[in-house]
Order: C-alpha cells, then sequence, then structure tokens
C-alpha cells in the first residue's frame, strides 16, 4: 500500500496545469487543504502575464508576520501535458510508462510540501513558515517574479525544485539574456525576378554562421531557439526572425556578448543591403549565495540534520531562486531527487522523495527559532 505522500504525488501528477493554466492545481492545493487551520490566498500576479491563476500564499493559523519567517515554495506549472500520464510505482521509484512526461517537475516539490505543511497542521506543531506555490515558472519564473513577500517578513526561502538528489542545493545560478533579431530584406518574385530581391532568410542564414553556438567557455552558454521567415517558396524572404539566449553568471560577459551578437548582425545585415532589429531583455538575474549566510549555514545544519552531506554547486539552469534572490531575500533552491526533467523517461526515487519530505519537515521545525 503506498504511503500518504506517494498516493499524494500519484495523484497530482495527473493533474494537467501546464505553465499559465494552473488553475487545476490551485483548486487541488485548496482542496488539500481544505478544513485545515491554514489560509491560502491568491494573489493577483496573473495579470502581469496573463495567467488564469496567481501564486497561492498559504499562511498557517497562529502565523506572526511581525517575527522573522521562511518561506517554502514550489512551483504549481509543468512544462508538458500530463493528463494522460501513466505512472509506475515499483519498490524503489516512481516513473512514467515512457508514453508521456511524469510531470515529477514540480509535482514532486509540490507534494512534498502539501504534505509537510498538513503534517504541520494536524500536529500543533510550532513554527513561523509560509508555503508558497508559484506559477508559470517554466515560462520565465513569471510568478516568483511578482509574489511580494515583504507582508509576511520573509527572511529566507527554500524552493525545493533542484533535480539533483537530496544533500545538493545551488549555492550559484546563471542569469539569462533573451535576444531578437528581425532580418529585413526586399521581397521579390524568386522565380522571374530573384536579383531585384534581398533575402532575409539569406541574411539570417550568413548572421548564425558568423557567431559562437553551445558552450563559449565554462560557465557561460549561448542558443538560438527559434527561426521563422518568409511567406511563400515563391517570394524572396522579406524578414525572419531569429530568437536566442545567452547564459552566464556574471552580467557582463552577456552584456558583452549582447553587443557582439547586434554588431554582427548589423554588419552582415548591411552587407547584404538589408537591415536588422535587434532587441533583447534579461529573463533572470544571476545569484551567489555567501557561504557564510544564515540561510546557508541553515541549509547544511537541515541536511546534515537528515544525514546528509551538503553539496553546494553552481547551476547552469534558473529557478524561482533567481527572482526572490533578486528581490533581496537570500533563497536556496534544493535539491529533490526529480532526475530526467521534462523528459518521457522523468523519474524520482521512493527513497528521495521520503529524504525531500524530512527536509521540509526540519526546516519547518526550525523556523520557530528563526531570529
Amino acid at each position: 500500500m503506498p504511503s500518504d505522500l506517494v498516493s499524494l504525488f500519484l495523484e497530482a501528477v495527473t493533474v494537467e496545469a501546464q505553465s499559465l493554466r494552473e488553475r487545476p492545481m490551485a483548486d487541488f492545493v485548496r482542496r488539500y487543504l481544505d478544513s485545515l487551520p491554514v489560509e491560502v490566498r491568491e494573489d493577483d500576479s496573473a495579470r502581469n502575464f496573463n495567467g488564469e491563476c496567481g501564486n497561492l500564499i498559504c499562511v498557517p493559523q497562529g502565523f506572526d508576520p511581525a517575527r522573522p519567517a521562511i518561506a517554502l515554495l514550489a512551483h504549481m506549472d509543468t512544462p508538458r501535458p500530463t493528463a494522460n500520464v501513466r505512472p509506475v510505482l515499483s519498490d524503489t521509484r516512481i516513473e512514467s510508462d515512457r508514453t508521456t512526461a511524469l510531470g515529477v517537475d514540480n509535482r514532486a516539490g509540490t507534494s512534498v510540501l502539501l504534505r509537510a505543511l498538513r503534517k504541520h497542521l494536524t500536529s500543533g506543531g510550532k513554527g513561523n513558515f509560509i508555503v508558497v506555490f508559484t506559477v508559470g515558472e517554466e515560462l520565465g519564473l513569471f510568478g516568483s517574479a511578482h509574489v511580494q513577500l515583504a507582508p509576511y517578513n520573509v527572511k529566507a526561502c527554500f524552493v525545493f525544485d533542484c533535480s539533483k538528489r537530496p544533500g545538493t542545493y545551488i549555492q550559484a545560478a546563471v542569469g539569462c539574456s533573451l535576444y531578437t533579431a528581425t532580418f529585413i530584406g526586399k521581397p521579390s518574385h524568386a522565380a522571374v525576378a530573384p536579383e531585384k530581391g534581398i533575402s532575409a532568410i539569406q541574411m539570417a542564414a550568413d548572421a548564425i554562421g558568423r557567431i559562437p553556438h553551445g558552450r563559449i567557455k565554462a560557465g557561460m552558454t549561448t542558443n538560438i531557439g527559434s527561426i521563422t521567415g518568409g511567406t511563400a517558396t515563391n517570394v524572396v524572404a522579406e524578414r525572419c526572425t531569429i530568437v536566442g539566449e545567452v547564459r552566464e553568471f556574471d552580467p557582463r560577459p552577456i552584456a558583452a556578448h549582447l553587443t557582439l551578437l547586434k554588431t554582427t548582425f548589423e554588419s552582415v545585415a548591411s552587407r547584404f543591403g538589408g537591415t536588422v532589429e535587434f532587441t533583447s531583455r534579461e529573463d533572470f538575474p544571476p545569484f551567489r549565495l555567501d557561504p557564510e549566510s544564515a540561510v546557508v549555514r541553515m541549509t547544511h545544519e537541515v541536511l546534515r540534520s537528515v544525514g546528509l552531506n551538503p553539496h553546494g554547486i553552481d547551476y547552469l539552469g534558473g529557478s524561482d531562486a533567481n527572482m526572490l534572490n533578486a528581490k533581496g531575500i537570500p533563497s536556496v533552491n534544493l535539491g529533490i531527487g526529480a532526475q530526467n526533467p521534462h523528459g518521457d523517461d522523468e523519474f524520482i526515487l521512493l527513497e528521495d522523495l521520503y529524504k525531500t519530505e524530512e527536509i521540509a519537515d526540519q526546516i519547518i521545525s526550525r523556523s520557530a527559532s528563526l531570529r
């Protein structure tokens, strides 16, 4: 017979709630916490990014905003559908039948926090904390970018969303900037008068061949994620747009690389007799935690208390911790063992799911003595 936590996870993964369509998961959270001494508040963040649901902030009865508090977070959205998932439970792990994603990112974190919160509420435990379920994380950390934690006097955040196994935590993460370059040429009939045209697709192809791709150096990557352009096979393409990203732990190399891209693209467009429109924006900022900070010390204490050896890593992915650290709230993203995220081969080991629950329990209990 599956444990309460496993049963909750198996139910949660079947909830269809992709990014910006998290209402079914929000309803699931409310049902699970119904009749318990906790107020589930939904913020108005959705209006900022056209979502159907805001962040859920779960405030236990007796919470005191005058005292320092801790927030535990997980996101409610998945990047891929899970409505038709068929979870497979073995003696050691939970996975899908390999025809769909399991939704372990981040149904694992959500289930653990729901279960830990319920245990705290039904046992009369002490603590000064809130649990936050964010939205739009997979598309751009939208929920955490707009969540307001100042009214709750939150001094530290623990995000349950790292695919590494429990014991590992993210001590530093890259920032990411997105760019869009639209090459503009001149349309003409591709058979009758191709010489009169200037192909935006040809410009873009030439430009792409002149810039670096992939891992530029340790800790820095760049990628072109999409190319669109043209209208018909018999028309010299007037416009072609490429969209890409640049990631690094330091914003300065990102800015320098964006300048390189813009200059290169403009040079290529000019040589063809066309133009290019180039725009960029920060998607999420980087962070690096002070190893002597209170949040890192607490992370080590908690992990050791459940029998784990703390291991901080530098990570090339983003999470809600990026946005929370940018708000000035020291935040750690904890390994929960949600392995192979976003693929049909996603899985989580049962021992990791249970160990993550122990970690959440310890953080909640320690929130009572936060100063």
